[in-house]
């Protein structure tokens, strides 16, 4: 046995929390409570991805945590709930990148926190890749095309705002991942759906279905007003249902069952309307990646109670269907649901607003 791994206890206590995320996409209002966290633990990345806070505010490649920092946004908000946060989403930049990573992945696993890693992938090795699938570390990639379409290349380039050779090493870097063992549910990779790639969505999904790869596809958020410049980039309603309905047909050529439609990740709800706050790389702390509206800092005094009971969380912990508007208003899948992503809907400047992009009224 390896030291600092694991042994039969921590092994069953593993398995415990992949289920997690089995229903973490799936779960109903009644489930209430901060329950996970995310984490920017490095500005550092080797991508200039077009839309990237990062890359507009110019802070990519400016800064990175302390495992000390790090931890002490665990110790806090162990302090206010009086228990472990059940995971951590590990974000940047590419935390790939940020040294301290394998130690504060040992420290999780110690605490019984799920880590989760969400990475473009291009720093990885064989043996961290190794190294992760052994702690069965969840993976989250990039990726918005289908590898096997060479026409793609360039499209994958220009939404990591980098040459076509950094997208073709991103496709490698998959299959680091594959000959690590790793494969769904450990391992998914999530495409951000937008307008100029929206058509390349059902082959990506295929790809992933024929490669044993879980899926994310996520809508365009925004956390700031929206605008005409939003609807420029984000796909409209009709646009997401033609792109719906063929993976649907995917999945039935798989042989697979129409999979429940839930915003704003297409598949699965968003966990984090009123479970989770974002902990960024400046000590700010924030309801989720999308929102902009800072609720606290972590030197503030008591930081956890002050940002989970902001005005923001407890206006998304008291949104009622009877309240939100449409098209969340009269859907049968609000308990599921919960109004997409509420970050963009509060961009409208009314935070019980409906998803402004939901498909649902249009699928037949």
């Amino acid at each position: 046995m390896r030291r600092g791994f694991c042994n039969h206890c921590s092994f069953k206590k593993t398995n415990k929390m992949e289920k997690l995320i089995e229903k973490r996409y799936e779960e109903t209002h009644a489930t209430k409570g901060l329950r996970y966290g995310i984490i920017e633990v490095t500005s550092q990345c080797q991508c200039l991805c077009p839309g990237c806070y990062m890359v507009t505010s110019h802070s990519l490649n400016k800064g990175k945590m302390s495992l000390n920092q790090a931890v002490k946004v665990l110790d806090l908000c162990r302090d206010y709930l009086g228990r472990e946060l059940e995971t951590m989403d590990i974000l940047g930049g590419d935390p790939l990148l940020w040294p301290p990573l394998k130690d504060y992945i040992q420290i999780l696993i110690k605490r019984g926190i799920l880590p989760w890693v969400f990475t473009n992938m291009l720093a990885i090795t064989p043996q961290m890749a190794k190294w992760l699938r052994e702690r069965k570390v969840q993976i989250t990639g990039k990726l918005n095309v289908s590898p096997d379409n060479d026409s793609s290349l360039s499209l994958q380039a220009k939404m990591l705002g980098k040459s076509p050779r950094l997208a073709k090493k991103m496709f490698q870097a998959i299959n680091i991942f594959i000959e690590a063992g790793y494969r769904e549910p450990l391992f998914r990779l999530q495409n951000l759906i937008r307008r100029e790639n929206i058509d390349f969505a059902p082959e990506y999904y295929r790809w992933c279905l024929e490669n044993k790869i879980g899926t994310d596809l996520e809508l365009m958020g925004s956390g700031e007003k929206i605008s005409s410049d939003y609807w420029r980039i984000a796909p409209r309603p009709l646009e997401i249902t033609v792109m719906i309905s063929k993976i649907q047909t995917v999945r039935q050529k798989f042989g697979l069952a129409e999979a429940e439609v839930l915003m704003p990740h297409v598949f699965g709800s968003c966990p984090f309307f009123d479970k989770g706050l974002y902990f960024a790389l400046n000590g700010s702390i924030r309801a989720c990646s999308n929102s902009s509206i800072l609720l606290a800092n972590v030197k503030d005094f008591e930081p956890i109670k002050k940002a989970y009971e902001s005005e923001l969380i407890c206006n998304r912990l008291k949104l009622a269907q009877e309240a939100v508007g449409e098209p969340c208003h009269t859907c049968s899948k609000w308990e599921k649901c919960r109004g997409g992503c509420r970050a963009t809907s509060e961009g409208t400047g009314d935070y019980r607003s409906g998803y402004p992009l939901c498909p649902v009224p249009y699928l037949s």
